[in-house]
C-alpha cells in the first residue's frame, strides 16, 4: 500500500460475513471502495463500487453487515480490524 493512502482515515460501511471478509469503505475523498482479504485490504487493490451497489446489492442482495455508525479507522488498520471483530 502506498504510504500516503496507508494513513488516511477511512470509514467502513459494511462487511461481508464469512471467512474472508470484503470490506466496503468510504474514502476521505467520498467513494467508496470494496477492499478483499486476498489483497490485505490495499485501497490500491479495492474496486471502485457506488452507494447504490452497496444498498442494492451487497446489503440487500448478498447479506452485508451494514455498519450503523461507520467505523472510522486507518487504512493501514483495516486487517488488524477484521481480525479483532470479524474473524
Amino acid at each position: 500500500m502506498e504510504e500516503n493512502r496507508a494513513d488516511e482515515k477511512v470509514k467502513i460501511r459494511a462487511n461481508s460475513p464469512g471467512k474472508y471478509p470484503i470490506l466496503v469503505v468510504e474514502l476521505p475523498s467520498g467513494g467508496l471502495r470494496a477492499l478483499y482479504f486476498e489483497t490485505g485490504y490495499d485501497l490500491g487493490h479495492g474496486k471502485p463500487v457506488e452507494e447504490d451497489w452497496l444498498q442494492e446489492n451487497a446489503i440487500g442482495r448478498h447479506s452485508f453487515v451494514e455498519m450503523d455508525p461507520p467505523v472510522e479507522t486507518a487504512a493501514s488498520s483495516l486487517g488488524d480490524y477484521v481480525r479483532r471483530k470479524l474473524l
